[in-house]
């Protein structure tokens, strides 16, 4: 009955705001960067509460402002700048070395996925969209495997509750999801291409699930907030797609001709 309560749970987190970044995404353009700004602001302030053990208005505000224009302006110049700038102001208030480079790189580190997801929308719906699905597809596979197999248990230094079982589950679900759509969004000849890609996702997906688990059992904290019930924070959502989001565009830019 607990299992089946939390699951109910997920789907209605899953529920409340899936909707809307749905009809954002499809609709493209500025109302789809828009939703990502707003989800960009979101986990700038979970990771920012997550990371520090007090917060500062002004140093935040003018995190703000350092994402705002770098997201926006998109002028590299600039944004080093700004981003540089931010570092120091959180020195300068207080805030010791180690806090300052950690603020400044969860900065950098939901910056750069969020405008990676936007220039691959740009690009292609479909490239989009496949990166998405076989992200979520694999947190899905995890946790379902995980909750009605889960045996063997695995990085217990880190997250105690990740299972053998639900790692294959989610990379078989990625896999599969992978192939699948590599095949009706591309063609048939693909699919092996585009499977091994999702394996590829898969892997990153885990990796970006264990850094947030890492964050998290360093600063005691069970979720990285409350704005999805059943998920905790956005981060706790979304953790494995800014691992996904970057490692697959590394492998876009690189394979270009074979993924257009």
């Amino acid at each position: 009955m607990e299992k089946l309560y939390d699951l109910l749970k997920r789907i209605f987190g899953v529920l409340l705001l899936l909707p809307p970044f749905v009809v954002a995404f499809f609709a493209g353009g500025i109302y789809f960067k828009l939703a990502v700004f707003l989800a960009l602001i979101i986990l700038y302030y979970e990771l920012y509460r997550l990371v520090t053990n007090r917060f500062n208005l002004y140093a935040f505000l003018f995190g703000v402002l350092a994402i705002s224009v770098s997201f926006w302006k998109e002028e590299m110049i600039v944004s080093l700048l700004l981003l540089s700038l931010f570092g120091v102001i959180n020195y300068l208030m207080g805030f010791s070395v180690k806090e300052a480079l950690m603020l400044l790189a969860i900065v950098v580190f939901v910056l750069v996925p969020a405008n990676i997801l936007v220039d691959l929308r740009e690009i292609s719906i479909k490239l989009s969209a496949f990166v998405l699905a076989t992200n979520w597809m694999f947190d899905a596979g995890a946790y379902l495997s995980g909750k009605l197999f889960g045996r063997r248990r695995i990085f217990t230094n880190i997250s105690p509750g990740k299972t053998l079982e639900g790692l294959i589950g989610g990379i078989l679900t990625s896999v599969i999801v992978g192939g699948i759509l590599g095949h009706f969004f591309w063609s048939p000849g693909k699919v092996i291409g585009f499977s091994l890609t999702g394996l590829y996702i898969g892997i990153l997906a885990q990796i970006g699930d264990l850094l947030e688990s890492a964050i998290k059992r360093e600063k005691g904290v069970k979720d990285s907030g409350r704005i999805m019930p059943g998920h905790g924070g956005l981060f706790d959502r979304v953790d494995s797609l800014l691992v996904s989001l970057m490692g697959f565009y590394l492998a876009f830019r690189i394979f270009k001709e074979f993924y257009l």
